[in-house]
């Protein structure tokens, strides 16, 4: 069968991320003999979905499967309507917000003709299979949702995959890789992996629908096969594991780690961890392993709002985590969030002058965004009974696009959401003047810079510092004075 697998268009912004579940999907059915298409009009903001989908109907599949997140529903139904007025082929919608909606979806949108809940791969392979008769009817085939007789019907869930040893790699080469624009910070092309599946924590904003709560990993044989083939086929060596939680697990760790040391694979990478998963001992060893940036979820510099939410750790645990990576020399980057539930001025600045204090090599700040599915849903719906989901969801963005005025969107603050807006700018400004204020001691020293960066404060001069600063003259400044210091030591 000829499939068509797609990505739809989600916002002003090109994606950066090759969608790994697709991927995946792909590689499931390829295996099965099928001949696979992937169309990510992600990539394409500016064009036109006419155009977009002009690709798929030249493909010619008998088969379209699209994935959904909930922001992008409305873009997956103008899609879906083209493709099926086009081309009149059945299509199955997966991703979150068909774990979440199935049956309303199916009400409400009978371009749609199947739902997949849940992880996909095996669920899809047995779709496949039963359109073509070879295999069993749709009753049986956990995970899927459907018509009968008019109605929406939901057969029971599939379990979790247990064994991902057993899932090929992902179809990397039917995605255009040179096209996304993932990099390491230094400009050199970046692969995603997916080395687990699964968080045990509870954070309130979390959507675990898809690969549950339940810690499931690959074997480090497996990981490292999956790496060699990426190396051997594009030459990138840069990866970035976009596991829910790598850090989770110290052993693994430490077993991964001593196997790329082992193997002499000789990559760089980069993970998501928590503040309070990792050790010293662990970090050295993961940059003498290839780690070069650890992307931490700290959220908040308000004690009170990091129990509300869930996250589980101290302040403390924070500046020891961001001392040891950096001490271990790994770069920091860390997430935040402003407009948490409880958040009011007061919280938000402790917010970002903590996130300023840290010295992080990165931070980036996002609007709080209660999403279906999630427990900051669910505390919303409690208390404002009437919240439902609608189309109004595609202005729900994580990211704040500084070239944009940032409305919030079901703001769940205690501040009204102009002013929350606001925020979004001072707390750039301030991660700004944060930077701008080490580099001046970096350059100058700590006595000499704290005063020079006074000094700058005052308007014309700031506009010089800023000219300096785009001319890259401080950090030659201070690799001379490195220079001169070690000449004289």
């Amino acid at each position: 069968m000829r499939i068509a697998l797609l990505s739809p268009k989600w916002n002003k912004k090109a994606n950066d991320y090759p969608p790994l579940g697709l991927a995946y999907l792909a590689a499931v059915l390829e295996r099965d003999g099928h001949q696979v298409g992937v169309f990510d009009f992600s990539l394409d903001p500016a064009t036109s979905l006419e155009d977009n989908v002009q690709r798929v109907y030249a493909f010619g599949p008998q088969l379209l499967g699209i994935t959904a997140m909930t922001t992008v529903y409305h873009s997956v139904l103008d899609t879906a309507t083209l493709l099926k007025a086009h081309l009149g082929r059945p299509i199955v919608m997966g991703g979150p917000h068909a774990t979440l909606y199935p049956e309303r979806i199916l009400k409400e949108a009978p371009v749609i003709d199947y739902v997949i809940r849940g992880e996909g791969e095996k669920t899809i392979l047995e779709l496949v299979r039963a359109l073509e008769g070879r295999n069993g009817d749709l009753s049986e085939i956990r995970g899927l949702s459907y018509r009968f007789r008019g109605e929406a019907v939901s057969n029971p869930d599939r379990e979790l995959i247990q064994d991902l040893d057993a899932l090929p790699f992902p179809a990397r080469h039917l995605f255009d890789l040179e096209r996304y624009g993932l990099c390491t910070p230094e400009g050199q092309p970046m692969i995603t992996i997916l080395s687990s599946r699964g968080c045990p924590y509870n954070c309130a904003y979390c959507f675990k629908g898809i690969v549950g709560r339940t810690y499931r990993q690959r074997s480090p044989g497996n990981i490292i096969a999956e790496l060699r083939q990426v190396i051997d086929q594009y030459g990138i060596r840069d990866f970035y594991f976009i596991d829910d939680l790598f850090t989770l697990n110290v052993r693994r760790l430490d077993a991964l780690s001593e196997q790329f040391m082992a193997q002499e694979l000789n990559i760089h990478w980069q993970c998501l961890g928590r503040v309070d998963r990792v050790n010293a001992e662990i970090l050295r060893k993961m940059y003498a392993a290839g780690c070069r940036r650890i992307h931490y979820g700290i959220e908040s510099g308000n004690q009170e709002s990091l129990r509300r939410i869930g996250k589980g750790f101290k302040l403390e645990q924070v500046r020891q985590a961001v001392r040891w990576t950096r001490k271990a020399g790994i770069q920091t980057k860390g997430y935040f969030m402003l407009g948490l539930p409880g958040d009011t001025e007061q919280t938000m600045r402790q917010t970002v002058d903590f996130a300023v204090s840290l010295n992080l090599d990165e931070a980036m700040f996002s609007l709080t965004t209660p999403f279906p599915g999630t427990r900051l849903w669910d505390e919303l719906v409690k208390k404002r009974p009437e919240t439902e989901y609608s189309l109004d969801f595609s202005r729900a963005y994580y990211y704040g696009n500084p070239e944009e005025e940032v409305v919030p969107f079901l703001n769940v603050s205690e501040v009204p959401d102009a002013v929350l807006g606001q925020w979004m700018g001072k707390a750039r400004r301030a991660l700004a003047e944060g930077r701008a204020r080490r580099l001046y001691l970096q350059a100058f020293g700590p006595s000499l810079g704290r005063v020079l960066w006074r000094v700058s404060r005052f308007e014309p001069l700031r506009a010089m510092a800023r000219g300096l600063l785009r001319l890259g003259f401080f950090r030659r400044f201070a690799n001379l004075r490195a220079r001169m210091a070690r000449t004289w030591s």
